[in-house]
């Protein structure tokens, strides 16, 4: 009898599927890749796997729609070659000049070093004469011929393969200067790099004790920032821009003001936003710069004005530096038929400890709002068919005849009459005497202590040389429009006085 051994059935081998990176959603990866990556890092994953080429590039041409362009040879040729490329520069909406805003603290180390003559020749001009290609002596002997020429080039012949090479970017709609890169964009230029640079193409002061004056006709060896700025904005090669964004540090000079007057393609920005502070008064050549701006932007729909005061303290007396903007040299104020939103920012200070309550209360820090001599009532009943938006941040206005709180109730007034308004903010600080306002003699707050040190904003002097107790005027305003202090017991919004439809 022969046993046979019965064969058993194969174990069922049991598949375990791994999950790899190449399996999870796209969304997924594109957050993974946000957070974890930078921008080189992307570029080159997208080139080691079929599988990430599609996810990198969504992700390239949803967050790179920026160029930042710096005046080193080493950017420009990054320029030339981003451009070049289809796929980097069929998103690009935005072309940013990089300038150091510590180009304006050397313009004014320069002015208190030199003389009126001297101080023509001396400003930066950060901006070398001619395109650099980066090969130091082809271009030092173009820069020589170009200086030695009877006629100085004008910006779109001195920089044609860079405008050639901004012509291949067929979404460009935006130009910008700003002080350093902010967000993610292509070719961006280290903040050491633009200091350095900057520092390298200025004329250094001559000492007072080795002055020498210089010849009044001395060539021109390098171009501003706002020639540079006009003459894109001014090329018919490139395509419109609708959009403009100016920070502090766009070092101006009275040649390129003729220009910009001149330039009739800023009809079509339709969105402007300005940044400036206490040095761009009336009459300035960057305020002349900013006025014809907005004066050529005829169908202008967004403006954007931020103010950023230099110190902590800020003059509790009218400023005009608004007014003169938005306003013609016969004093007519300036129209534009399509304004949709109205912004004025007056940031919060982040040295905020020194104006105080005062009372039992323990202190508490406030920044003062800016009081702007602008008719604000004026400019939104101009505007009341189309404006949308209205955000007014920490900010204060008056007129000759009215004080400010005078001037809260008929912009609120104005504000309730526009029919297509839908979003509308106005934001006042509560704010108190300085610390060092109190009288050390008498241990009590007065008109005289706070005047002689400098004016906190508690006492305003109106038109008629009244003293006035400006705080108190503010809660009692806020009281008659039934608007309330937030949950911090800082800020009055009177935005809240207006019902939006």
């Amino acid at each position: 009898m022969v046993f046979r051994d019965l064969k058993r059935a194969p174990r069922p081998r049991l598949i375990i599927k791994i999950t790899g990176i190449l399996d999870l959603p796209a969304e997924l990866l594109v957050q993974i890749f946000a957070n974890n990556l930078s921008t080189l890092d992307i570029l080159r994953l997208r080139v080691s796997h079929s599988s990430f080429t599609p996810v990198c590039t969504s992700w390239l041409a949803e967050h790179l729609t920026r160029l930042y362009i710096h005046p080193n040879a080493v950017s420009m040729k990054r320029v030339l070659d981003i451009c070049a490329h289809p796929l980097f520069a069929a998103e690009v909406q935005e072309i940013v000049l990089l300038g150091d805003v510590r180009w304006t603290n050397i313009d004014r180390k320069t002015r208190r070093h030199m003389t009126g003559d001297e101080w023509v020749c001396g400003k930066v001009r950060p901006w070398p004469l001619v395109f650099p290609t980066g090969r130091p002596e082809e271009d030092r002997a173009r820069s020589a011929a170009a200086e030695a020429s009877a006629v100085v080039p004008v910006f779109g012949e001195a920089y044609a393969p860079l405008i050639q090479a901004l012509e291949k970017l067929p979404k460009l709609r935006m130009i910008s200067h700003a002080g350093s890169g902010s967000g993610p964009g292509w070719n961006q230029t280290k903040q050491n790099a633009i200091w350095t640079f900057a520092m390298r193409q200025s004329e250094e002061p001559v000492q007072s004790e080795n002055k020498t004056k210089p010849k009044p006709n001395a060539r021109i060896r390098t171009r501003a920032d706002a020639e540079v700025l006009i003459g894109l904005l001014s090329c018919p090669a490139l395509p419109v821009f609708t959009e403009l964004l100016l920070k502090n540090g766009l070092p101006t000079s009275a040649g390129q003001l003729q220009m910009l007057s001149t330039t009739k393609r800023l009809a079509n920005l339709e969105t402007i936003e300005l940044h400036s502070d206490s040095f761009w008064a009336p009459s300035t050549n960057r305020h002349t710069f900013a006025h014809n701006l907005l004066a050529n932007a005829t169908r202008l729909q967004h403006l954007k004005l931020v103010y950023t005061p230099n110190s902590y303290i800020k003059n509790a007396q009218r400023d005009n530096s608004f007014a003169a903007l938005l306003h013609t040299s016969s004093g007519d104020m300036l129209h534009w038929p399509a304004l949709k939103s109205f912004v004025v920012l007056s940031p919060q200070l982040p040295d905020t400890d020194r104006n105080v309550y005062r009372g039992p209360a323990p202190p508490l820090p406030s920044s003062r709002a800016l009081c702007h001599s602008l008719d604000i009532a004026g400019f939104v009943k101009a505007h009341a068919n189309t404006l949308e938006i209205v955000e007014l941040r920490n900010s204060l206005f008056c007129s000759a005849r009215e004080r400010p709180t005078a001037c809260l109730h008929e912009g609120v007034k104005a504000l309730k009459a526009c029919e297509r308004l839908r979003e509308v903010t106005w934001t006042v600080s509560k704010f108190g005497h300085h610390k060092e306002c109190l009288d050390n003699r008498s241990g009590s707050w007065s008109f005289n202590s706070c005047a002689r040190r400098f004016d906190c904003g508690v006492y305003y002097r109106d038109m008629a040389g009244h003293v006035v107790e400006m705080a108190g005027e503010m809660e009692g305003a806020a009281f008659t429009l039934g608007v309330d202090l937030d949950e911090k017991g800082r800020v009055w919004d009177f935005g809240d006085a207006v019902q939006v439809g």
